[in-house]
């Protein structure tokens, strides 16, 4: 059961160190690989999971220690809590990527009304040979 437990806190320490790098990239990055991001957090959040489950798994065969119950709540309290941060950053940078996408669609209409067939170049050219 130790072993399993120093496995576990060992892979939170690992998804803690995810969430403090994507807390960091979201905060200075302007354009951030979003998709390396969630690849990411989906290959340290599986290793946590399956730890967790291997750990839950022993513990309905064995009494656990208090304080490793203790010590297993208050981690996993503080990675719901900085995953709670990182979901408000990412809610924030897809409002921003949104607002940007807007602010561009609005920009093409603008200029589609400049280039509509009235006011091509090829139109406003007058046939003067007749």
């Amino acid at each position: 059961m130790h072993r399993l437990s120093d496995m576990l806190l060992s892979a939170c320490d690992s998804y803690q160190a995810m969430q403090q790098a994507h807390l960091r990239c979201l905060a200075t990055d302007t354009q951030p690989d979003m998709e390396r991001l969630v690849f990411e957090r989906e290959r340290f959040f599986a290793d946590l999971q399956n730890h967790l489950t291997s750990v839950v798994s022993q513990l309905q065969t064995s009494v656990p220690e208090p304080s490793l119950v203790h010590v297993l709540q208050t981690r996993l309290a503080a990675l719901l809590e900085d995953d709670a941060i990182l979901a408000e950053h990412l809610h924030a940078y897809r409002t921003t990527l949104e607002q940007h996408r807007a602010q561009l669609r609005q920009g093409q209409k603008v200029l589609d009304g400049y280039g509509g067939p009235a006011t091509s170049p090829s139109s406003r050219l007058i046939d003067r040979s007749s």
